[in-house]
């Protein structure tokens, strides 16, 4: 065997396709380079041979296959189509950029997959990327022309200036070579441009709904926070708001109360989701020139808010105000979000949401797999869904009904800015209206408010003044049936009823109290409707019995004066 096949001749090279079969041992082995490959029987190669005709009388005729070195050759391509073929899969199976920035709808609108995806549900945001253009090549410096040849020919006694007949225009180009080949409909007419084959154009990228929008934010925070889902809910249409401040008169503000390590925990949330936000560390007066160009909300930890300061931030919530620095009027109106402190009493501050965080000992929640996903798109998402709406919210109101001034200030904006979403307008309409509720319910219970509830008992007995400490007197005996062991001293309600701006003044030598003109008597009741304040005939009675005795020792004193 090894012999044969090193002595085969090259006639022998290739075998004949009729007669016999041809042994196997004498089959010849690889081509020599330039040579094609030989081919062998099929028994050779280790194939079964066909069944050969006998009918005709004809010498049968073997069917070949490629050499040896030729079926190698064969099966190693094989294996590379597949592997080949392996990898096309793999290319398919990844999304093109149209697909993940235009999922698949259903017929409502809405996104096809699970919600509990990787990703939480966030799609991919559409970012159109901008092609980057080939770098700029210099144009080739122009050669300045050389006339050396001429004077060589000159100086040789040559004639240098060449006949009209041997000169060649420049603008005579020599024609193509034509091939002859080429037949006239393949061949491109002058003045016919060929097209590109059109084709279809993608659909345009989906934005986020104001639906989407909440429930992501919600989700974000439900995730990083101990706030319940309702109170989360109302975080997240503070946040959308905060979008768009260009075009709202009225900017709704952000109030926090509660642990200090949970309140600033929803303060990081709200850099994420709010526009351009900072966070600071207290807030003053001459914070305001350095904030104006560097973010667009605020959010601020005062845990000792104080009064005044208070006043200004109730200031920045209305576009109409504006700060006044040396010689020039500034405007500094933005969205504000406030941590206020542990005490849910604190300074009023106008169109504000107010939140307080009830102390907990609950376990954060654990961070999920796609909340660092929907944290990055978030933004993204909400400025795209910003540009699409600003014209529909620049030229269109809500206005609520059904609820206190107060909260309609700050429902109102809240609601134009939440778009095609009318059963989340009434969501936030039943959230405010409680809110309000449990507002008045908190302030109906507050030293201010019994002071204010006795001052009203004696405005409608009919008497032209009070005195300070027959309001203080009837206030501790409230306080005390109610169980709480605060007292009011006369000089306590005095303050109190002028932060209420209730005017007091000196009545006579006995003390000083307000007194019950038209002025007052208005200013009253519009502060029992803030409070919540209604009096009862059976406190009326009990008080007119208290003022009878309270009026006779007085007059008893004032005569012996």
């Amino acid at each position: 065997m090894e012999n044969n096949n090193a002595t085969t001749n090259a006639d022998d090279a290739e075998i004949p396709q009729t007669g016999a079969v041809p042994n196997v041992d004498s089959a010849p082995g690889p081509a020599e380079s330039g040579a094609p490959a030989p081919a062998v029987p099929l028994a050779a190669a280790g194939v079964e041979e066909p069944s050969l005709s006998s009918a005709a009388g004809a010498p049968p005729t073997p069917s070949t296959i490629p050499a040896p070195a030729a079926v190698l050759s064969a099966s190693s391509v094989g294996s590379d189509s597949k592997d080949r073929a392996g990898a096309e899969g793999q290319v398919s199976a990844v999304p093109s950029e149209a697909t993940e920035n235009n999922p698949l709808q259903t017929a409502g609108g809405s996104v096809t997959g699970s919600v509990e995806s990787d990703d939480g549900g966030c799609f991919e945001p559409f970012i159109p990327r901008v092609p980057v253009p080939p770098a700029h090549k210099p144009a080739p410096e122009l050669k300045p022309k050389s006339f050396m040849h001429l004077i060589d020919e000159a100086i040789s006694g040559e004639d240098c200036l060449p006949t009209l007949s041997e000169t060649t225009t420049d603008t005579e180009f020599p024609a193509p070579a034509t091939d002859e080949g080429t037949s006239d409909a393949e061949t491109a007419k002058p003045g016919k441009i060929l097209t590109a084959p059109v084709q279809a154009p993608l659909a345009p990228p989906r934005v986020a709904t104001a639906a989407e929008l909440i429930s992501w934010i919600k989700r974000v925070l439900l995730a990083q926070t101990i706030l319940p889902e309702d109170t989360a809910e109302l975080v997240a249409f503070f946040a959308i708001s905060t979008w768009f401040q260009d075009i709202l008169a009225v900017f709704p503000c952000l109030v926090l109360t509660g642990p200090a390590c949970d309140a600033v925990a929803v303060l990081h949330v709200l850099r994420n989701v709010c526009r351009e936000a900072k966070l600071l560390s207290g807030f003053r007066r001459s914070d305001l020139k350095a904030l104006s160009w560097s973010c667009k909300t605020t959010l601020i930890s005062e845990p000792n808010l104080d009064r005044r300061t208070a006043e200004l931030l109730s200031n920045l919530t209305d576009s109409g105000f504006m700060v006044a620095e040396a010689n020039s009027l500034t405007r500094y109106s933005k969205s504000a979000a406030i941590y206020a402190g542990a005490n849910p009493e604190t300074p009023e501050i106008r169109n504000c949401i107010r939140i307080h965080i009830a102390p907990t000992n609950a376990v954060p929640p654990a961070r999920p797999q796609w909340l660092h996903k929907m944290i990055e798109r978030l933004p993204v998402h909400l400025r795209q869904y910003r540009d699409n709406n600003l014209s529909y919210v620049r030229h269109w109101t809500w206005a609520p009904s059904g609820m206190t001034f107060e909260t309609a200030a700050v429902a109102a904006p809240i609601g134009r800015c939440i778009v095609n979403a009318p059963e989340f307008r009434e969501k936030l309409w039943a959230l405010l209206k409680t809110q309000g509720q449990q507002r008045l319910s908190e302030m109906s219970n507050t030293n201010e408010a019994v002071v204010l509830e006795v001052t009203l008992a004696l405005c409608r007995d009919g008497r032209p003044h009070a005195y300070a400490r027959e309001i203080a007197a009837e206030a501790n005996r409230r306080l005390e049936a109610r169980g709480e062991t605060a007292r009011l001293r006369p000089e306590h309600v005095g303050h109190q009823l002028k932060r209420m701006g209730v005017r007091s003044c000196r009545i006579s030598q006995a003390g000083n109290g307000p007194i019950f003109d038209t002025a007052t008597v208005a200013q009253l009741k519009q502060l029992a409707a803030m409070y919540g304040v209604e009096d009862t005939p059976a406190e009326t009675e009990s008080l007119l019995g208290m003022q009878t005795t309270e009026t006779k020792d007085v007059d008893e004193v004032m005569e012996v004066v």
